[in-house]
């Protein structure tokens, strides 16, 4: 579990500094938790892992596809199985987007940004309905010029306390 935590930490500090998740990172972490987990148990349980980290996968795709959640994270999110069950990956996970929602509503109050964040919302909203069909998440031009990105937050800051909330047994849901 110490593993996870180590492999998320560099990932976290990656991301914060360059903006994002190399994929060197995530590869030498994906293969380092499915060699853990052949290590520690058997080559079935890896497999297992690899099946549930792909579910993780398939869930949060949507969100991937509309641009709200990097492919970086959604690779870190699957290494989660490794080291814990499905069901604590699922609690990390959700751990881990309340913690961003935290965090993303503390940088929009002091930024005095919320109200506006909340517009682009309500038009996004707006459009998905009356389109029919989900669409990328964008930012309006102005909005783009004047913040460029800075309204992201980097999404494996939350998954590392996610993860470590879960693991530690802080939460049970």
């Amino acid at each position: 579990m110490f593993l996870c935590l180590v492999i998320l930490s560099v990932a976290a500090a990656h991301d914060a500094y360059d903006g994002r998740v190399p994929r060197e990172v995530t590869t030498i972490g994906m293969i380092i938790s499915q060699a853990w987990v052949i290590c520690r148990s058997s080559v079935q349980d890896a497999l297992i892992a690899l099946i549930f980290g792909f579910l993780l996968l398939l869930i949060l795709y949507p969100l991937f596809m509309i641009g709200t959640i990097g492919a970086g994270d959604i690779k870190l999110i699957m290494i989660l199985p490794a080291y814990m069950t499905f069901p604590d990956s699922l609690q990390a996970l959700f751990i881990s987007f309340v913690c961003g929602a935290c965090i993303g509503l503390v940088r929009m109050v002091t930024s005095h940004t919320l109200i506006a964040r909340l517009r682009v919302m309500k038009n996004y909203i707006s459009a998905v309905s009356e389109s029919g069909r989900i669409l990328m998440y964008e930012q309006p031009e102005q909005v783009k010029i004047k913040q460029l990105k800075s309204h992201q937050i980097h999404f494996t800051i939350p998954l590392l306390i996610g993860t470590a909330v879960s693991l530690g047994g802080y939460v049970h849901l």
